[in-house]
């Protein structure tokens, strides 16, 4: 007999799924019939605590409403089981879309799909509404580019059984669905809302105004929500901070290996002949693939011709005429060459036209405490799959060049947190925000496999520490690949005090000493002095433990680090990484973003390029 040996890359979606999902296996039980505006619902019992599934929040009846705020969910006559997940969003089937292989690669979903799912600690009806029933409540988006990802890959179980919090988890509409200005939807459109292109973002609003009006039937206090998210998630976080539409609808907030730049509102609307590959798809160019897919014009040519003659109805009356999966499918073909990750655009009514920082600084979610956060080793998920640094040996990996990976994978994971973490935490602080907490999780502790170092290949990856924060580590393929039994009780422990500061920080707006009080102390980010404490590391004690840390990144640092790394031997590859570090921000000045789409770095030589950077550093600052 043979036993077929996972890859890595199988390994890798049980971790993108949390490690373990939530059970569906469960039976009505009468203790979770609760009550809410749309009607009776009756959830099950998992063993540790209550749970109830696919709880519509929105509706999108039809094409019509596809890009629209949507309508109100329709009420149910009768008691509704809420045993099961309900249909996930739009999206191209993929480790993060889906657990069925079959389905990878294909088009997958349904346009009406806002839906969510609640797991409190137990309680009969008649204990609903007592002084015990009144716990925060935690409201998380899942991350995928905004492209992909459900609710399904989450289970909070432990962290709501060990911390009495409530988690609420959501679909929201994601990729053209989600995202999306094309001229001629936005010139129908009567509303601020439906003009802005942001409906995945009115999806997590609408989500939050459910949450307000049902939440303390199910034993959740409305005036204290957190809403936490990773990646993408992190980033529709920001998007909700700067949201006027958001105010009052949450208290506290979370970005995990988010960001904060916003969307390109002119690039989203127009043609692109040569698509940058820091900005997101163009709706004109997805129009014209659309008309190609339908067999209406035979190349771009043809179909920016024909888009030019139609009129806005017209061209209304395709898009919303078109199938979900013909829309899909010309994203999918409109989006070659460009970055996946699909950002909110500042339109100045669902998002603050000045985007997170300076919305924040103006007083928009005046007050509200904030972690950032990202993961020391963050691009390693992406860089595994760089043939450039990896290659591979019976479907496992193996690095070409160990120190340069190492470099590579530190410099864009520097850049990350600096982008997302140091650089808004500081500019926060500065302006005068209090309550400002900032974390990097550490832990790289996996074992080797099949004479795969996974330590080196993925360490601290992206997304890692979701089965840290969620508390439920699969004591079956996870701790036999990805943890290894000798690393159970460590990671246990280190699971344990990460929930904890969570969940202080759900209840108090400081994650402090966390919930047992006898953790380190968790500072806020001070700018008082250079030795002054910034952010936390979470790791085991195996590596020093959990610790606060004075260090930050400046734009300066990062790049002079970038330029004398010996490690990176070949220039171009330092243009490469300074590329990826200007492509995401936004105080760039356009000639300079200009100078490197057109190939300066390669005709610099080595120390030209170093040279080139010291001299022009005001275009980067501080």
């Amino acid at each position: 007999m043979t036993h077929k040996i996972p890859t890595l890359s199988f390994l890798i979606a049980f971790i993108l799924m949390s490690c373990s999902q939530p059970r569906i296996d469960l039976l009505p039980d009468e203790d979770t019939i609760r009550e809410t505006q749309q009607g009776i619902l009756i959830g099950g019992d998992n063993g540790k605590t209550h749970q109830w599934l696919g709880i519509p929040y929105g509706d999108i009846p039809s094409s019509e409403f596809r890009w629209k705020e949507a309508r109100a969910p329709q009420a149910w006559v009768g008691v509704r089981e809420a045993l099961k997940f309900g249909s996930f969003c739009v999206q191209k089937g993929s480790l993060v879309g889906t657990t069925q292989r079959k389905d990878w690669d294909k088009i997958i979903g349904s346009e009406n799909c806002l839906n969510l799912n609640i797991w409190a600690p137990k309680l009969t009806p008649d204990e609903i509404g007592s002084e015990i029933a009144n716990y925060p409540v935690m409201f998380w988006i899942h991350g995928g580019s905004n492209m992909a990802g459900n609710s399904d890959f989450y289970n909070p179980t432990e962290l709501v059984l060990q911390h009495k919090v409530v988690v609420v988890t959501i679909n929201y509409r994601l990729g053209p669905f989600g995202w999306f200005r094309h001229p001629s939807i936005l010139a129908e459109s009567n509303n601020g809302e439906d003009r802005s292109g942001n409906y995945g973002n009115l999806d997590t609003i609408q989500a939050l105004r459910w949450v307000q009006k049902n939440i303390l039937n199910f034993g959740g206090d409305p005036d204290n929500v957190t809403i936490f998210g990773e990646s993408a998630g992190g980033y529709n976080v920001a998007a909700l901070l700067s949201s006027p539409l958001a105010q009052g609808l949450f208290h506290k907030a979370i970005s995990q290996s988010g960001g904060i730049k916003p969307g390109d509102i002119d690039h989203s609307e127009n043609y692109l002949s040569n698509p940058l590959p820091w900005k997101n798809y163009s709706s004109k160019e997805l129009f014209n693939q659309l008309l190609i897919l339908k067999q209406r014009a035979a190349n771009r040519a043809d179909a920016t011709a024909i888009q030019k003659s139609l009129s806005t109805e017209e061209i209304a009356d395709v898009l919303k005429s078109a199938s979900t999966v013909e829309i899909f499918g010309a994203y999918l073909q409109a989006k070659v060459s460009t970055n996946s990750m699909l950002r909110p655009f500042p339109d100045g009514h669902v998002l603050h036209e000045d985007g997170i920082i300076a919305s924040l600084q103006q007083g928009i979610s005046p007050g509200v405490p904030i972690i950032f956060g990202t993961n020391r080793d963050e691009n390693k998920l992406f860089l595994i799959g760089n043939p450039r640094f990896v290659r591979t040996f019976f479907g496992l990996p193996r690095s070409r060049d160990k120190e340069l990976y190492e470099a590579i994978a530190k410099h864009r994971s520097n850049t990350w947190k600096l982008l997302a973490v140091d650089q808004p935490a500081r500019e926060l602080v500065q302006s005068g925000q209090s309550n400002i907490f900032a974390y990097r999780f550490d832990w790289d502790e996996e074992p080797r496999r099949l004479g795969t170092d996974i330590s080196h290949l993925l360490g601290a990856a992206h997304s890692f520490e979701i089965p840290f924060v969620m508390g439920n580590l699969d004591k079956n393929l996870m701790t036999r690949y990805m943890i290894g039994s000798k690393n159970l009780v460590s990671v246990t422990q280190l699971s344990n005090a990460m929930m904890s500061y969570w969940a202080e920080f759900a209840y108090s707006g400081r994650p402090g000493r966390g919930r047992s009080r006898n953790l380190p102390l968790w500072n806020e980010w001070s700018e008082s002095s250079a030795g002054a404490p910034k952010f936390i590391i979470f790791d085991t004690v195996a590596d020093n433990g959990i610790r606060m840390s004075s260090d930050s990144l400046t734009k300066s640092g990062l790049m002079a680090a970038i330029a004398m790394d010996p490690e990176i031997i070949d220039f171009k590859d330092k243009c490469e990484l300074v590329d990826t570090a200007i492509q995401y921000d936004d105080l760039m000045e356009p000639s300079y973003l200009k100078e490197f789409d057109e190939g300066l770095c390669s005709n610099l030589d080595p120390e030209d390029w170093r040279r080139y950077w010291y001299e022009n550093m005001e275009h980067i600052g501080e």
